[in-house]
């Protein structure tokens, strides 16, 4: 096991920049990759800005999908290989950086739901969409091969309650082709589940199609995602996923899923990004 080291000034940095980006991607939808602010200051420093755009169900358990696009963007060093990275994982900012070991904070978004999303979810109680904020680890076994990767984090408000994200990914690369897969599994305490597949009773009383539920802790999906990426140039690339989740256990078990929406879900996605040098 790697032993844990003091954070460096540009790792401190990094953190400073996670907290602005953080505070970007709430506001304003920007996706992004948290890199080391020291190397705007550097020079040849390689921006990558593009978008990503895709479609997913509205919220946890719908049938019904929704359309979705954010801007990307990120900074390396110029002598700093572009690192491989899944569209699914969290905005993160390293930490601590150990070999094949890597630790830091993150950023989730978690979806909302209204009944403008579907009216059958008349009573149930609306929600925004929300960030949380926790913690990653990642580490490659074999590297540049196989990555293991968990996202824990908490709702701002304390009654959102805590997810954890597990995945682990295959990487290839193929002449200019780069493909990656792995299974996935999301977990949730009693809190985070609730908010997302309860059903009150008052609910029940203003809409027939549901009945009380209360759901519990445990896992709430399991699935696997594939993606794809290739490079046209030093300057060009473009990137296409797909991710199934099977919702399970608890959440399940409510109405909200059963009778009103599916188990199953599929999100799509393909991106754009275009690398270039600032400075001298």
């Amino acid at each position: 096991m790697a032993q844990p080291v003091q954070p460096s000034r540009a790792a401190r940095s990094r953190v400073a920049t996670a907290l602005v980006a953080s505070s970007l991607v709430v506001t304003s939808a920007v996706s992004a990759r948290a890199d080391d602010l020291s190397a705007l200051f550097e020079p040849r420093t390689l921006v990558s800005v593009g978008s990503l755009f895709g479609a997913s169900p509205r919220y946890p358990g719908a049938r019904t999908t929704g359309f979705w696009g954010f801007p990307y963007l990120s900074f390396r060093g110029p002598d700093e290989p572009r690192s491989w990275w899944s569209p699914d994982d969290g905005l993160d900012a390293s930490l601590i950086r150990q070999g094949p070991v890597e630790l830091g904070a993150v950023l989730d978004l978690r979806d909302g739901r209204s009944a403008r999303d579907d009216r059958r979810l008349l009573g149930l109680p609306g929600r925004p969409l929300a960030p949380a904020f926790g913690l990653f680890a990642e580490v490659w076994p074999v590297q540049d091969i196989l990555r293991l990767r968990a996202e824990v984090t908490q709702g701002v408000r304390d009654h959102d309650g805590v997810v954890a994200k597990l995945g682990a990914d295959l990487v290839g690369h193929f002449g200019r082709f780069t493909l990656s897969g792995g299974p996935r599994l999301v977990l949730g305490d009693a809190a985070a589940t609730r908010l997302d597949f309860d059903v009150p009773v008052r609910t029940a009383l203003v809409n027939p199609l549901l009945t009380p539920y209360r759901a519990s802790a445990g896992p709430r999906s399991i699935g696997a995602t594939a993606a794809v990426s290739y490079d046209w140039s030093e300057s060009w690339q473009i990137l296409a996923y797909l991710r199934y989740d099977r919702i399970v256990g608890s959440a399940a078990g409510s109405p909200i899923v059963r009778r009103i929406g599916q188990a199953d879900a599929v999100t799509i996605g393909s991106g754009l990004i275009h690398t270039f040098a600032i400075g001298q």
